[in-house]
């Protein structure tokens, strides 16, 4: 198989922030109460008049900045797309002045981001792409209910984009794995129309199918990689609680510090959380060369997929 890997990576956030404080004015909640149960502190919210596309291209701006490769192939993972036609990848490929390249969405709730991976991953092996662009453009806002205190203190709004090449890429992709589980499709449902959207969630069942896929998930990847609990390696997971991660470091006996989470900046920002932790780690220069760094999401589907990158 051919050697492709991360060559560059990107990430945009809105600026207005709505904090903890600023929910205790809009419902009935305390920041005590929203960051034990959670761990965020503060979201950042997409104004009026800017959509997920406008989201994901600013993300797509900043990989691209940082890298000569042009795409000829986009996949652009959203779950809250302003339209049906157009689609996102081909606003973003638009916007973007990107030309003859193959360009389409993918929506796997919160996973998609490495859905796209998987999937550019393997149509990189089998056709002639060199260089793919991964998007994922989130407006979670739009769908808020902001007098239900149970779902207005998680969700955020936010972009990550990645670029994929075949041409020397330092941080090779290892393995993937992708799943869903059909019967619980009704645990997760955003939905609505002429603006009248909505969102509701089984939060007890979520959390459960999380935490045990999760850790299944960290298993699978150390056996396709040939890793043990002794070689070096970080779990960048779906941001959706920090009660999810709590539990599956304690299931599995890890440290907290192989988990990289920033959710109490950001939230839940659904396919993009993981790119935006991963932003931020590769920023902050967490890893060093050899380590293993599992991504790993799941969500509404329910869906999960995995992926094994060495750094």
């Amino acid at each position: 198989m051919k050697k492709i890997g991360l060559v560059a990576i990107g990430s945009y956030v809105p600026e207005q922030k709505l904090t903890n404080a600023d929910l205790e004015k809009m419902v009935d909640t305390t920041d005590e109460w929203i960051t034990t149960r959670t761990g965020v502190k503060e979201r950042r919210i997409a104004p009026e008049g800017i959509y997920a596309s406008d989201l994901a291209v600013k993300a797509a701006e900043d990989c691209l900045a940082k890298t000569t490769y042009r795409p000829r192939l986009l996949i652009s993972s959203t779950s809250t797309a302003e339209k049906s036609c157009p689609y996102q990848a081909s606003i973003v490929a638009h916007k973007l002045n990107l030309t003859n390249l193959a360009a389409f969405d993918l929506n796997a709730a919160c996973s998609g981001l490495v859905y796209s991976l998987a999937v550019a991953w393997s149509l990189m092996q089998t056709q002639e792409y060199e260089h793919a662009l991964i998007t994922a453009g989130e407006k979670l806002s739009m769908y808020v209910d902001y007098t239900d205190r149970s779902s207005c203190i998680l969700f955020g709004d936010g972009a990550a984009a990645l670029m994929l090449s075949s041409h020397q890429p330092e941080h090779e992709i290892l393995a993937v794995e992708l799943g869903v589980d059909p019967t619980g499709s009704n645990q997760v449902i955003m939905g609505g129309q002429n603006e009248e959207f909505y969102f509701r969630q089984d939060g007890r069942s979520v959390f459960k199918f999380a935490v045990e896929k999760m850790g299944n998930l960290i298993d699978l990847l150390k056996e396709k990689t040939g890793i043990t609990d002794q070689d070096p390696y970080f779990i960048i997971p779906h941001q959706a609680n920090s009660r999810i991660l709590e539990a599956v470091a304690k299931n599995k006996g890890l440290p907290k510090e192989r988990f990289i989470s920033n959710i109490a900046k950001y939230g839940n920002t659904s396919s993009a959380s993981i790119g935006l932790a991963l932003k931020e780690a590769w920023d902050e220069q967490r890893f060093t060369k050899g380590d293993i760094l599992m991504l790993i999401g799941f969500g509404g589907g329910l869906s999960w997929a995995a992926a094994a990158i060495r750094w």
